[in-house]
C-alpha cells in the first residue's frame, strides 16, 4: 500500500499579521495564477487534440 503525506510549508513572511496584503491584491495574484495554469491546460489539450486529429481520432 502506497501512503501519501501531505506537508503544509508555511510561508514565514507572512507570519506578521500586520503586514499582510490587501485581500484585493491577493485576490487578483489567486485570479491571475489560476488563468496562467488554465491557459497552460488549454494549450496541452490543443496540442492532444492536433495529434489525435493527425492519427484520425
Amino acid at each position: 500500500m502506497i501512503r501519501q503525506r501531505i506537508f503544509w510549508l508555511k510561508d514565514k513572511s507572512l507570519a506578521d499579521l500586520d503586514n499582510l496584503p490587501d485581500p484585493d491584491e491577493l485576490a487578483e495574484e489567486i485570479i491571475e495564477d489560476e488563468e496562467a495554469a488554465l491557459d497552460g491546460f488549454r494549450g496541452i489539450m490543443g496540442i492532444l487534440n492536433m495529434r489525435a486529429e493527425d492519427k484520425g481520432f
